[in-house]
């Protein structure tokens, strides 16, 4: 989803649909403040609830991988595996590299969560497909209000964000009753 589908959303939860989100409009005031509140409450998203996941090979130095050879900011390294053969090493993190157990590794293959960097009103999301529109609208809905001091309208849509996002991440499955004999 493109951020200026949730912008036009949140305009509307807001009371103002008469404006409309284009290229001209996207330097008003008011649209550059709800850009903000976008990219703060996606980062909130990527943070509290449905984190980013991205798996890159890297070049290890002896025994360290640089969180600057990867290619977003990470949040939190989830496993490294050797590239050659696959086996999952070790590792503790420090606030500027992983030091791996396994000093032989020359290339591995990085699972990590990442912050995501700040977009514009043109760009696409990044969010995972699961959070919908509404829901992000919700939250841009929530910021904005807080920023403009109307403290119980924030509460109403936070409130609805949670729950969305609560909705969101829930686990979507079949349902399993175990078979039960009858005496």
């Amino acid at each position: 989803m493109e951020l200026k589908e949730a912008i036009q959303i949140s305009l509307t939860y807001l009371g103002d649909e008469d404006a409309s989100v284009n290229n001209k409009t996207a330097q008003h005031p008011r649209l550059k403040l709800l850009v903000k509140c976008a990219n703060l409450v996606i980062k909130e998203i990527a943070t509290d609830y449905i984190p980013l996941i991205e798996t890159e090979q890297v070049e290890v130095q002896g025994g360290r991988i640089s969180y600057e050879k990867l290619l977003h900011r990470v949040l939190e390294i989830l496993s490294v595996r050797n590239a050659a053969d696959g086996i999952a090493s070790n590792f503790r993190m420090t606030p500027t590299e992983c030091v791996l157990q396994n000093e032989n590794i020359k290339n591995a293959s990085v699972k990590y969560s990442y912050m995501p960097v700040d977009i514009e009103i043109d760009e696409q999301c990044p969010v995972s497909p699961l959070v919908s529109a509404k829901t992000l609208a919700l939250g841009i809905c929530a910021e904005y209000t807080l920023i403009q001091g109307m403290y119980e309208q924030s509460v109403a849509y936070s409130t609805r964000f949670k729950e969305d996002m609560r909705t969101a991440v829930r686990k979507k499955g079949e349902i399993k009753v175990k078979p039960r004999r009858w005496l």
